[in-house]
């Protein structure tokens, strides 16, 4: 057959998208749910073309303390729901089909948030939480990749990162959408940027593949090629950025429509282990410690209808699951039912199915019958109950919905996945916890580590380090000017810790 993209940390009543709300996209979710069984249909709406190809997203967007769910469609509008009801709040309407997922986050340091997003009339839009345009920028042709928002160059102010069809990366000035940087590839880009230190250097990369069959690593400050890697054909799958094998350093993963899943080296590219399947790898990768052995796992989807779990350390196949048709989009790892061990949701092209496997042995959990094409699941507290919910879109003519699922009892207060994700030992080893208005930690020995911060609707409040770190000990202070919880996640070799801050 001719073959032919964050890990995601939220607090404990919020969410954010996988593409653009955590830049490195490893598709995590820390707060669990209580879907035991097949789950209900808490509300259904439809817009008007096909919705939600790529994540959505999850946040209290306008500062009224309830989630609402932000959603592109092929009818060229982005929309905005409530997250309790469903109801409409606001929409806006572009030039074209919005492919993109939205990011979400506080692009020019107000204190409010802006949602991030492009569109098939050659545009990325920054709009403010309550739907009013605030800029947009003008590529060279169609914007299919879905952006990013992060401090790329480090001068304390957030950047967007998108690519086009034009061949070219955009590093936009998040205030104002003036340009930084672009950098030419060989061919369009609609993988979308992942971003995050690869070589530990205390810089931040942009990683992206192309359809030139490459994979680029570039320079967050000025856009330079660090390096690239040559795949054996285009590449549509949006890069991850995580330590896979637990040695420190970053890795990259992604799919080629090669028909293979590699994991590069983020310092030089090189390949430390590749899979190959039976056809295109479209869809992202999630990474997490699945079976709770201390090591990570990468979970990622073929267009040759299967769920494949790898082992981070060599690739290895752990186990593999047959859908119905191909997984398209980026499958999302979460503590689906609150048993303390992680559930992959898995999208399908041609299906109206929605699965979710026990993450540890692909076995099947539930599933969920609701139109054909389910594309990108994602996980998260929509309705401020304590509890993950599950928003997915679908593409049947006539329909065009997006569903929200929750389990039967609606329970509430189901708590976080904290601690889950350790590796052997490491709760020994590694000490981090608030210390009045300040976070302590202790690391054994030199280490990768990154520690951000998140209120308690979700929302990235700062990063308070990203990058190689000491042995010893380390005392943050995050310097918070309003009151309230706030929950820190740190990640390093072993896994993640978190810990609350109140102020």
């Amino acid at each position: 057959m001719m073959c032919l993209t964050m890990m995601l940390l939220c607090a404990p009543t919020g969410t954010w998208p996988t593409w653009g709300g955590e830049p490195t996209h490893q598709g995590l979710q820390l707060t669990k749910g209580a879907m035991l069984t097949e789950p209900n249909i808490k509300w259904q709406v439809s817009g008007g073309e096909d919705v939600e190809w790529q994540f959505s997203g999850i946040a209290d967007c306008d500062g009224d303390g309830a989630m609402e769910v932000i959603m592109g469609s092929y009818d060229g509008k982005v929309y905005c729901f409530s997250g309790t009801t469903g109801g409409l709040e606001w929409s806006y309407t572009t030039g074209a089909l919005v492919h993109t997922s939205p990011a979400i986050a506080d692009c020019d340091g107000d204190g409010n948030k802006e949602v991030i997003f492009g569109s098939e009339d050659f545009k990325v839009y920054c709009l403010s939480g309550t739907g009013a345009f605030k800029w947009s920028y003008t590529t060279g042709s169609y914007v299919h990749s879905s952006p990013a928002v992060a401090d790329c160059d480090g001068d304390g102010n957030m950047e967007v990162i998108v690519g086009s069809d034009d061949y070219k990366v955009y590093c936009l000035n998040g205030a104002t959408g003036a340009m930084k940087w672009s950098r030419t590839t060989g061919n369009q880009v609609e993988s979308s940027p992942a971003v995050g230190d690869c070589d530990g250097d205390g810089a931040m990369e942009v990683v992206v593949g192309s359809y030139d069959n490459k994979v680029y690593c570039l320079s967050g400050a000025t856009g330079n090629v660090e390096w690239s890697y040559t795949t054996g054909d285009e590449v549509w799958s949006s890069p991850v950025i995580s330590d896979c094998d637990g040695d420190g350093d970053m890795e990259v993963v992604v799919g080629s429509y090669d028909c293979k899943v590699y994991s590069l080296n983020g310092s030089n590219g090189t390949v430390e282990w590749s899979y190959t399947t039976t056809n295109w790898v479209q869809g992202s990768a999630a990474v997490a410690d699945c079976d709770r052995d201390g090591q990570p796992e990468v979970v990622i989807g073929g267009m040759d209808n299967k769920v494949y779990c790898f082992s981070g350390m060599n690739g290895a196949l752990e186990w593999s699951y047959t859908a119905a048709s191909a997984v398209h989009n980026a499958v999302c790892l979460a503590d689906v039912d609150g048993d303390d061990t992680l559930e992959v949701l898995v999208p399908n092209r041609f299906s109206d199915t929605l699965y979710c496997l026990n993450a540890e042995d692909g076995s099947l959990l539930w599933s969920k019958i609701l139109d054909e094409d389910v594309h990108s699941p994602f996980a998260g507290d929509i309705d401020g109950d304590g509890c993950i919910e599950i928003i997915a879109g679908t593409h049947l003519i006539n329909s065009y919905s997006i569903f929200a699922l929750d389990d039967t009892a609606n329970s509430s207060d189901c708590g976080e996945a904290l601690g889950i994700h350790e590796g052997d030992g490491s709760r020994e080893t590694v000490d981090f916890r608030a210390t009045g208005r300040g976070l302590y930690l202790f690391l054994p020995g030199e280490a990768q580590v990154s520690i951000r911060l998140y209120d308690a609707s979700g929302r990235l409040v700062k990063g308070l380090w990203d990058g190689l770190l000491n042995a010893g000990g380390h005392t943050f202070f995050p310097g918070l000017e309003n009151r309230g919880v706030y929950l820190a996640v740190l990640r390093h070799p072993g896994g993640i810790k978190t810990a609350k801050l109140v102020r």
